[in-house]
């Protein structure tokens, strides 16, 4: 699993393998560190890196994960996966794009409406899993790539975006 996350205002992209309490963590380039992690006293997580211990505190909420360790607190934001599957494909902000392969359940809006950052555009099935693709940004629906039953690949654009207030939108 790769992820991308922001940790002390830097961004980091992180890949994990492996599978709970024995994982092998890359962070950028960098060589694959393994990372045991072992249940601590409490709500403690012991975790061990090259023979070095950390007693950590994590709660998870969405997509920010709180850390107590080192006598500190840490907040780490994990980018949204449909957020980060457009930047990968160079879709920016001009599309919603499918963080895996799917099918379509409900399409939300119609080509021409007008539509805010964060507005529910689409409800995937993954894996068993609905998932509410949101918009990236402020715009106008130009296209909708995917009608409800119809199947899609990983990154595959489902709905593209326009400018806001495009000539012939409905509204004010």
């Amino acid at each position: 699993m790769r992820r991308r996350m922001h940790l002390l205002g830097e961004r980091h992209e992180v890949t994990l393998h492996g599978r709970r309490g024995e994982w092998l963590v890359q962070i950028g380039d960098g060589v694959p560190l393994p990372v045991q992690e072992v249940p601590g006293a409490g709500s403690e997580t012991i975790f061990r890196l090259r023979g070095d211990s950390a007693a950590m505190r994590i709660a998870v909420k969405g997509e920010t994960i709180h850390i107590r360790a080192f006598d500190r607190s840490f907040t780490l934001s994990v980018l949204d996966p449909v957020e980060q599957a457009a930047e990968e494909t160079g879709g920016g902000a001009n599309s919603a794009r499918a963080p895996m392969p799917g099918v379509v359940v409900e399409v939300k809006v119609a080509a021409g409406d007008a539509v805010v950052r964060g507005q529910p555009l689409m409800i995937i099935e993954s894996m068993k899993i609905l998932t509410v693709v949101s918009s990236p940004r402020d715009g106008q629906v130009a296209e909708i790539h995917f009608e409800p039953g119809d199947s899609f690949d990983k990154n595959a654009a489902l709905v593209t975006l326009g400018k806001a207030g495009m000539e012939g939108s409905a509204g004010p």
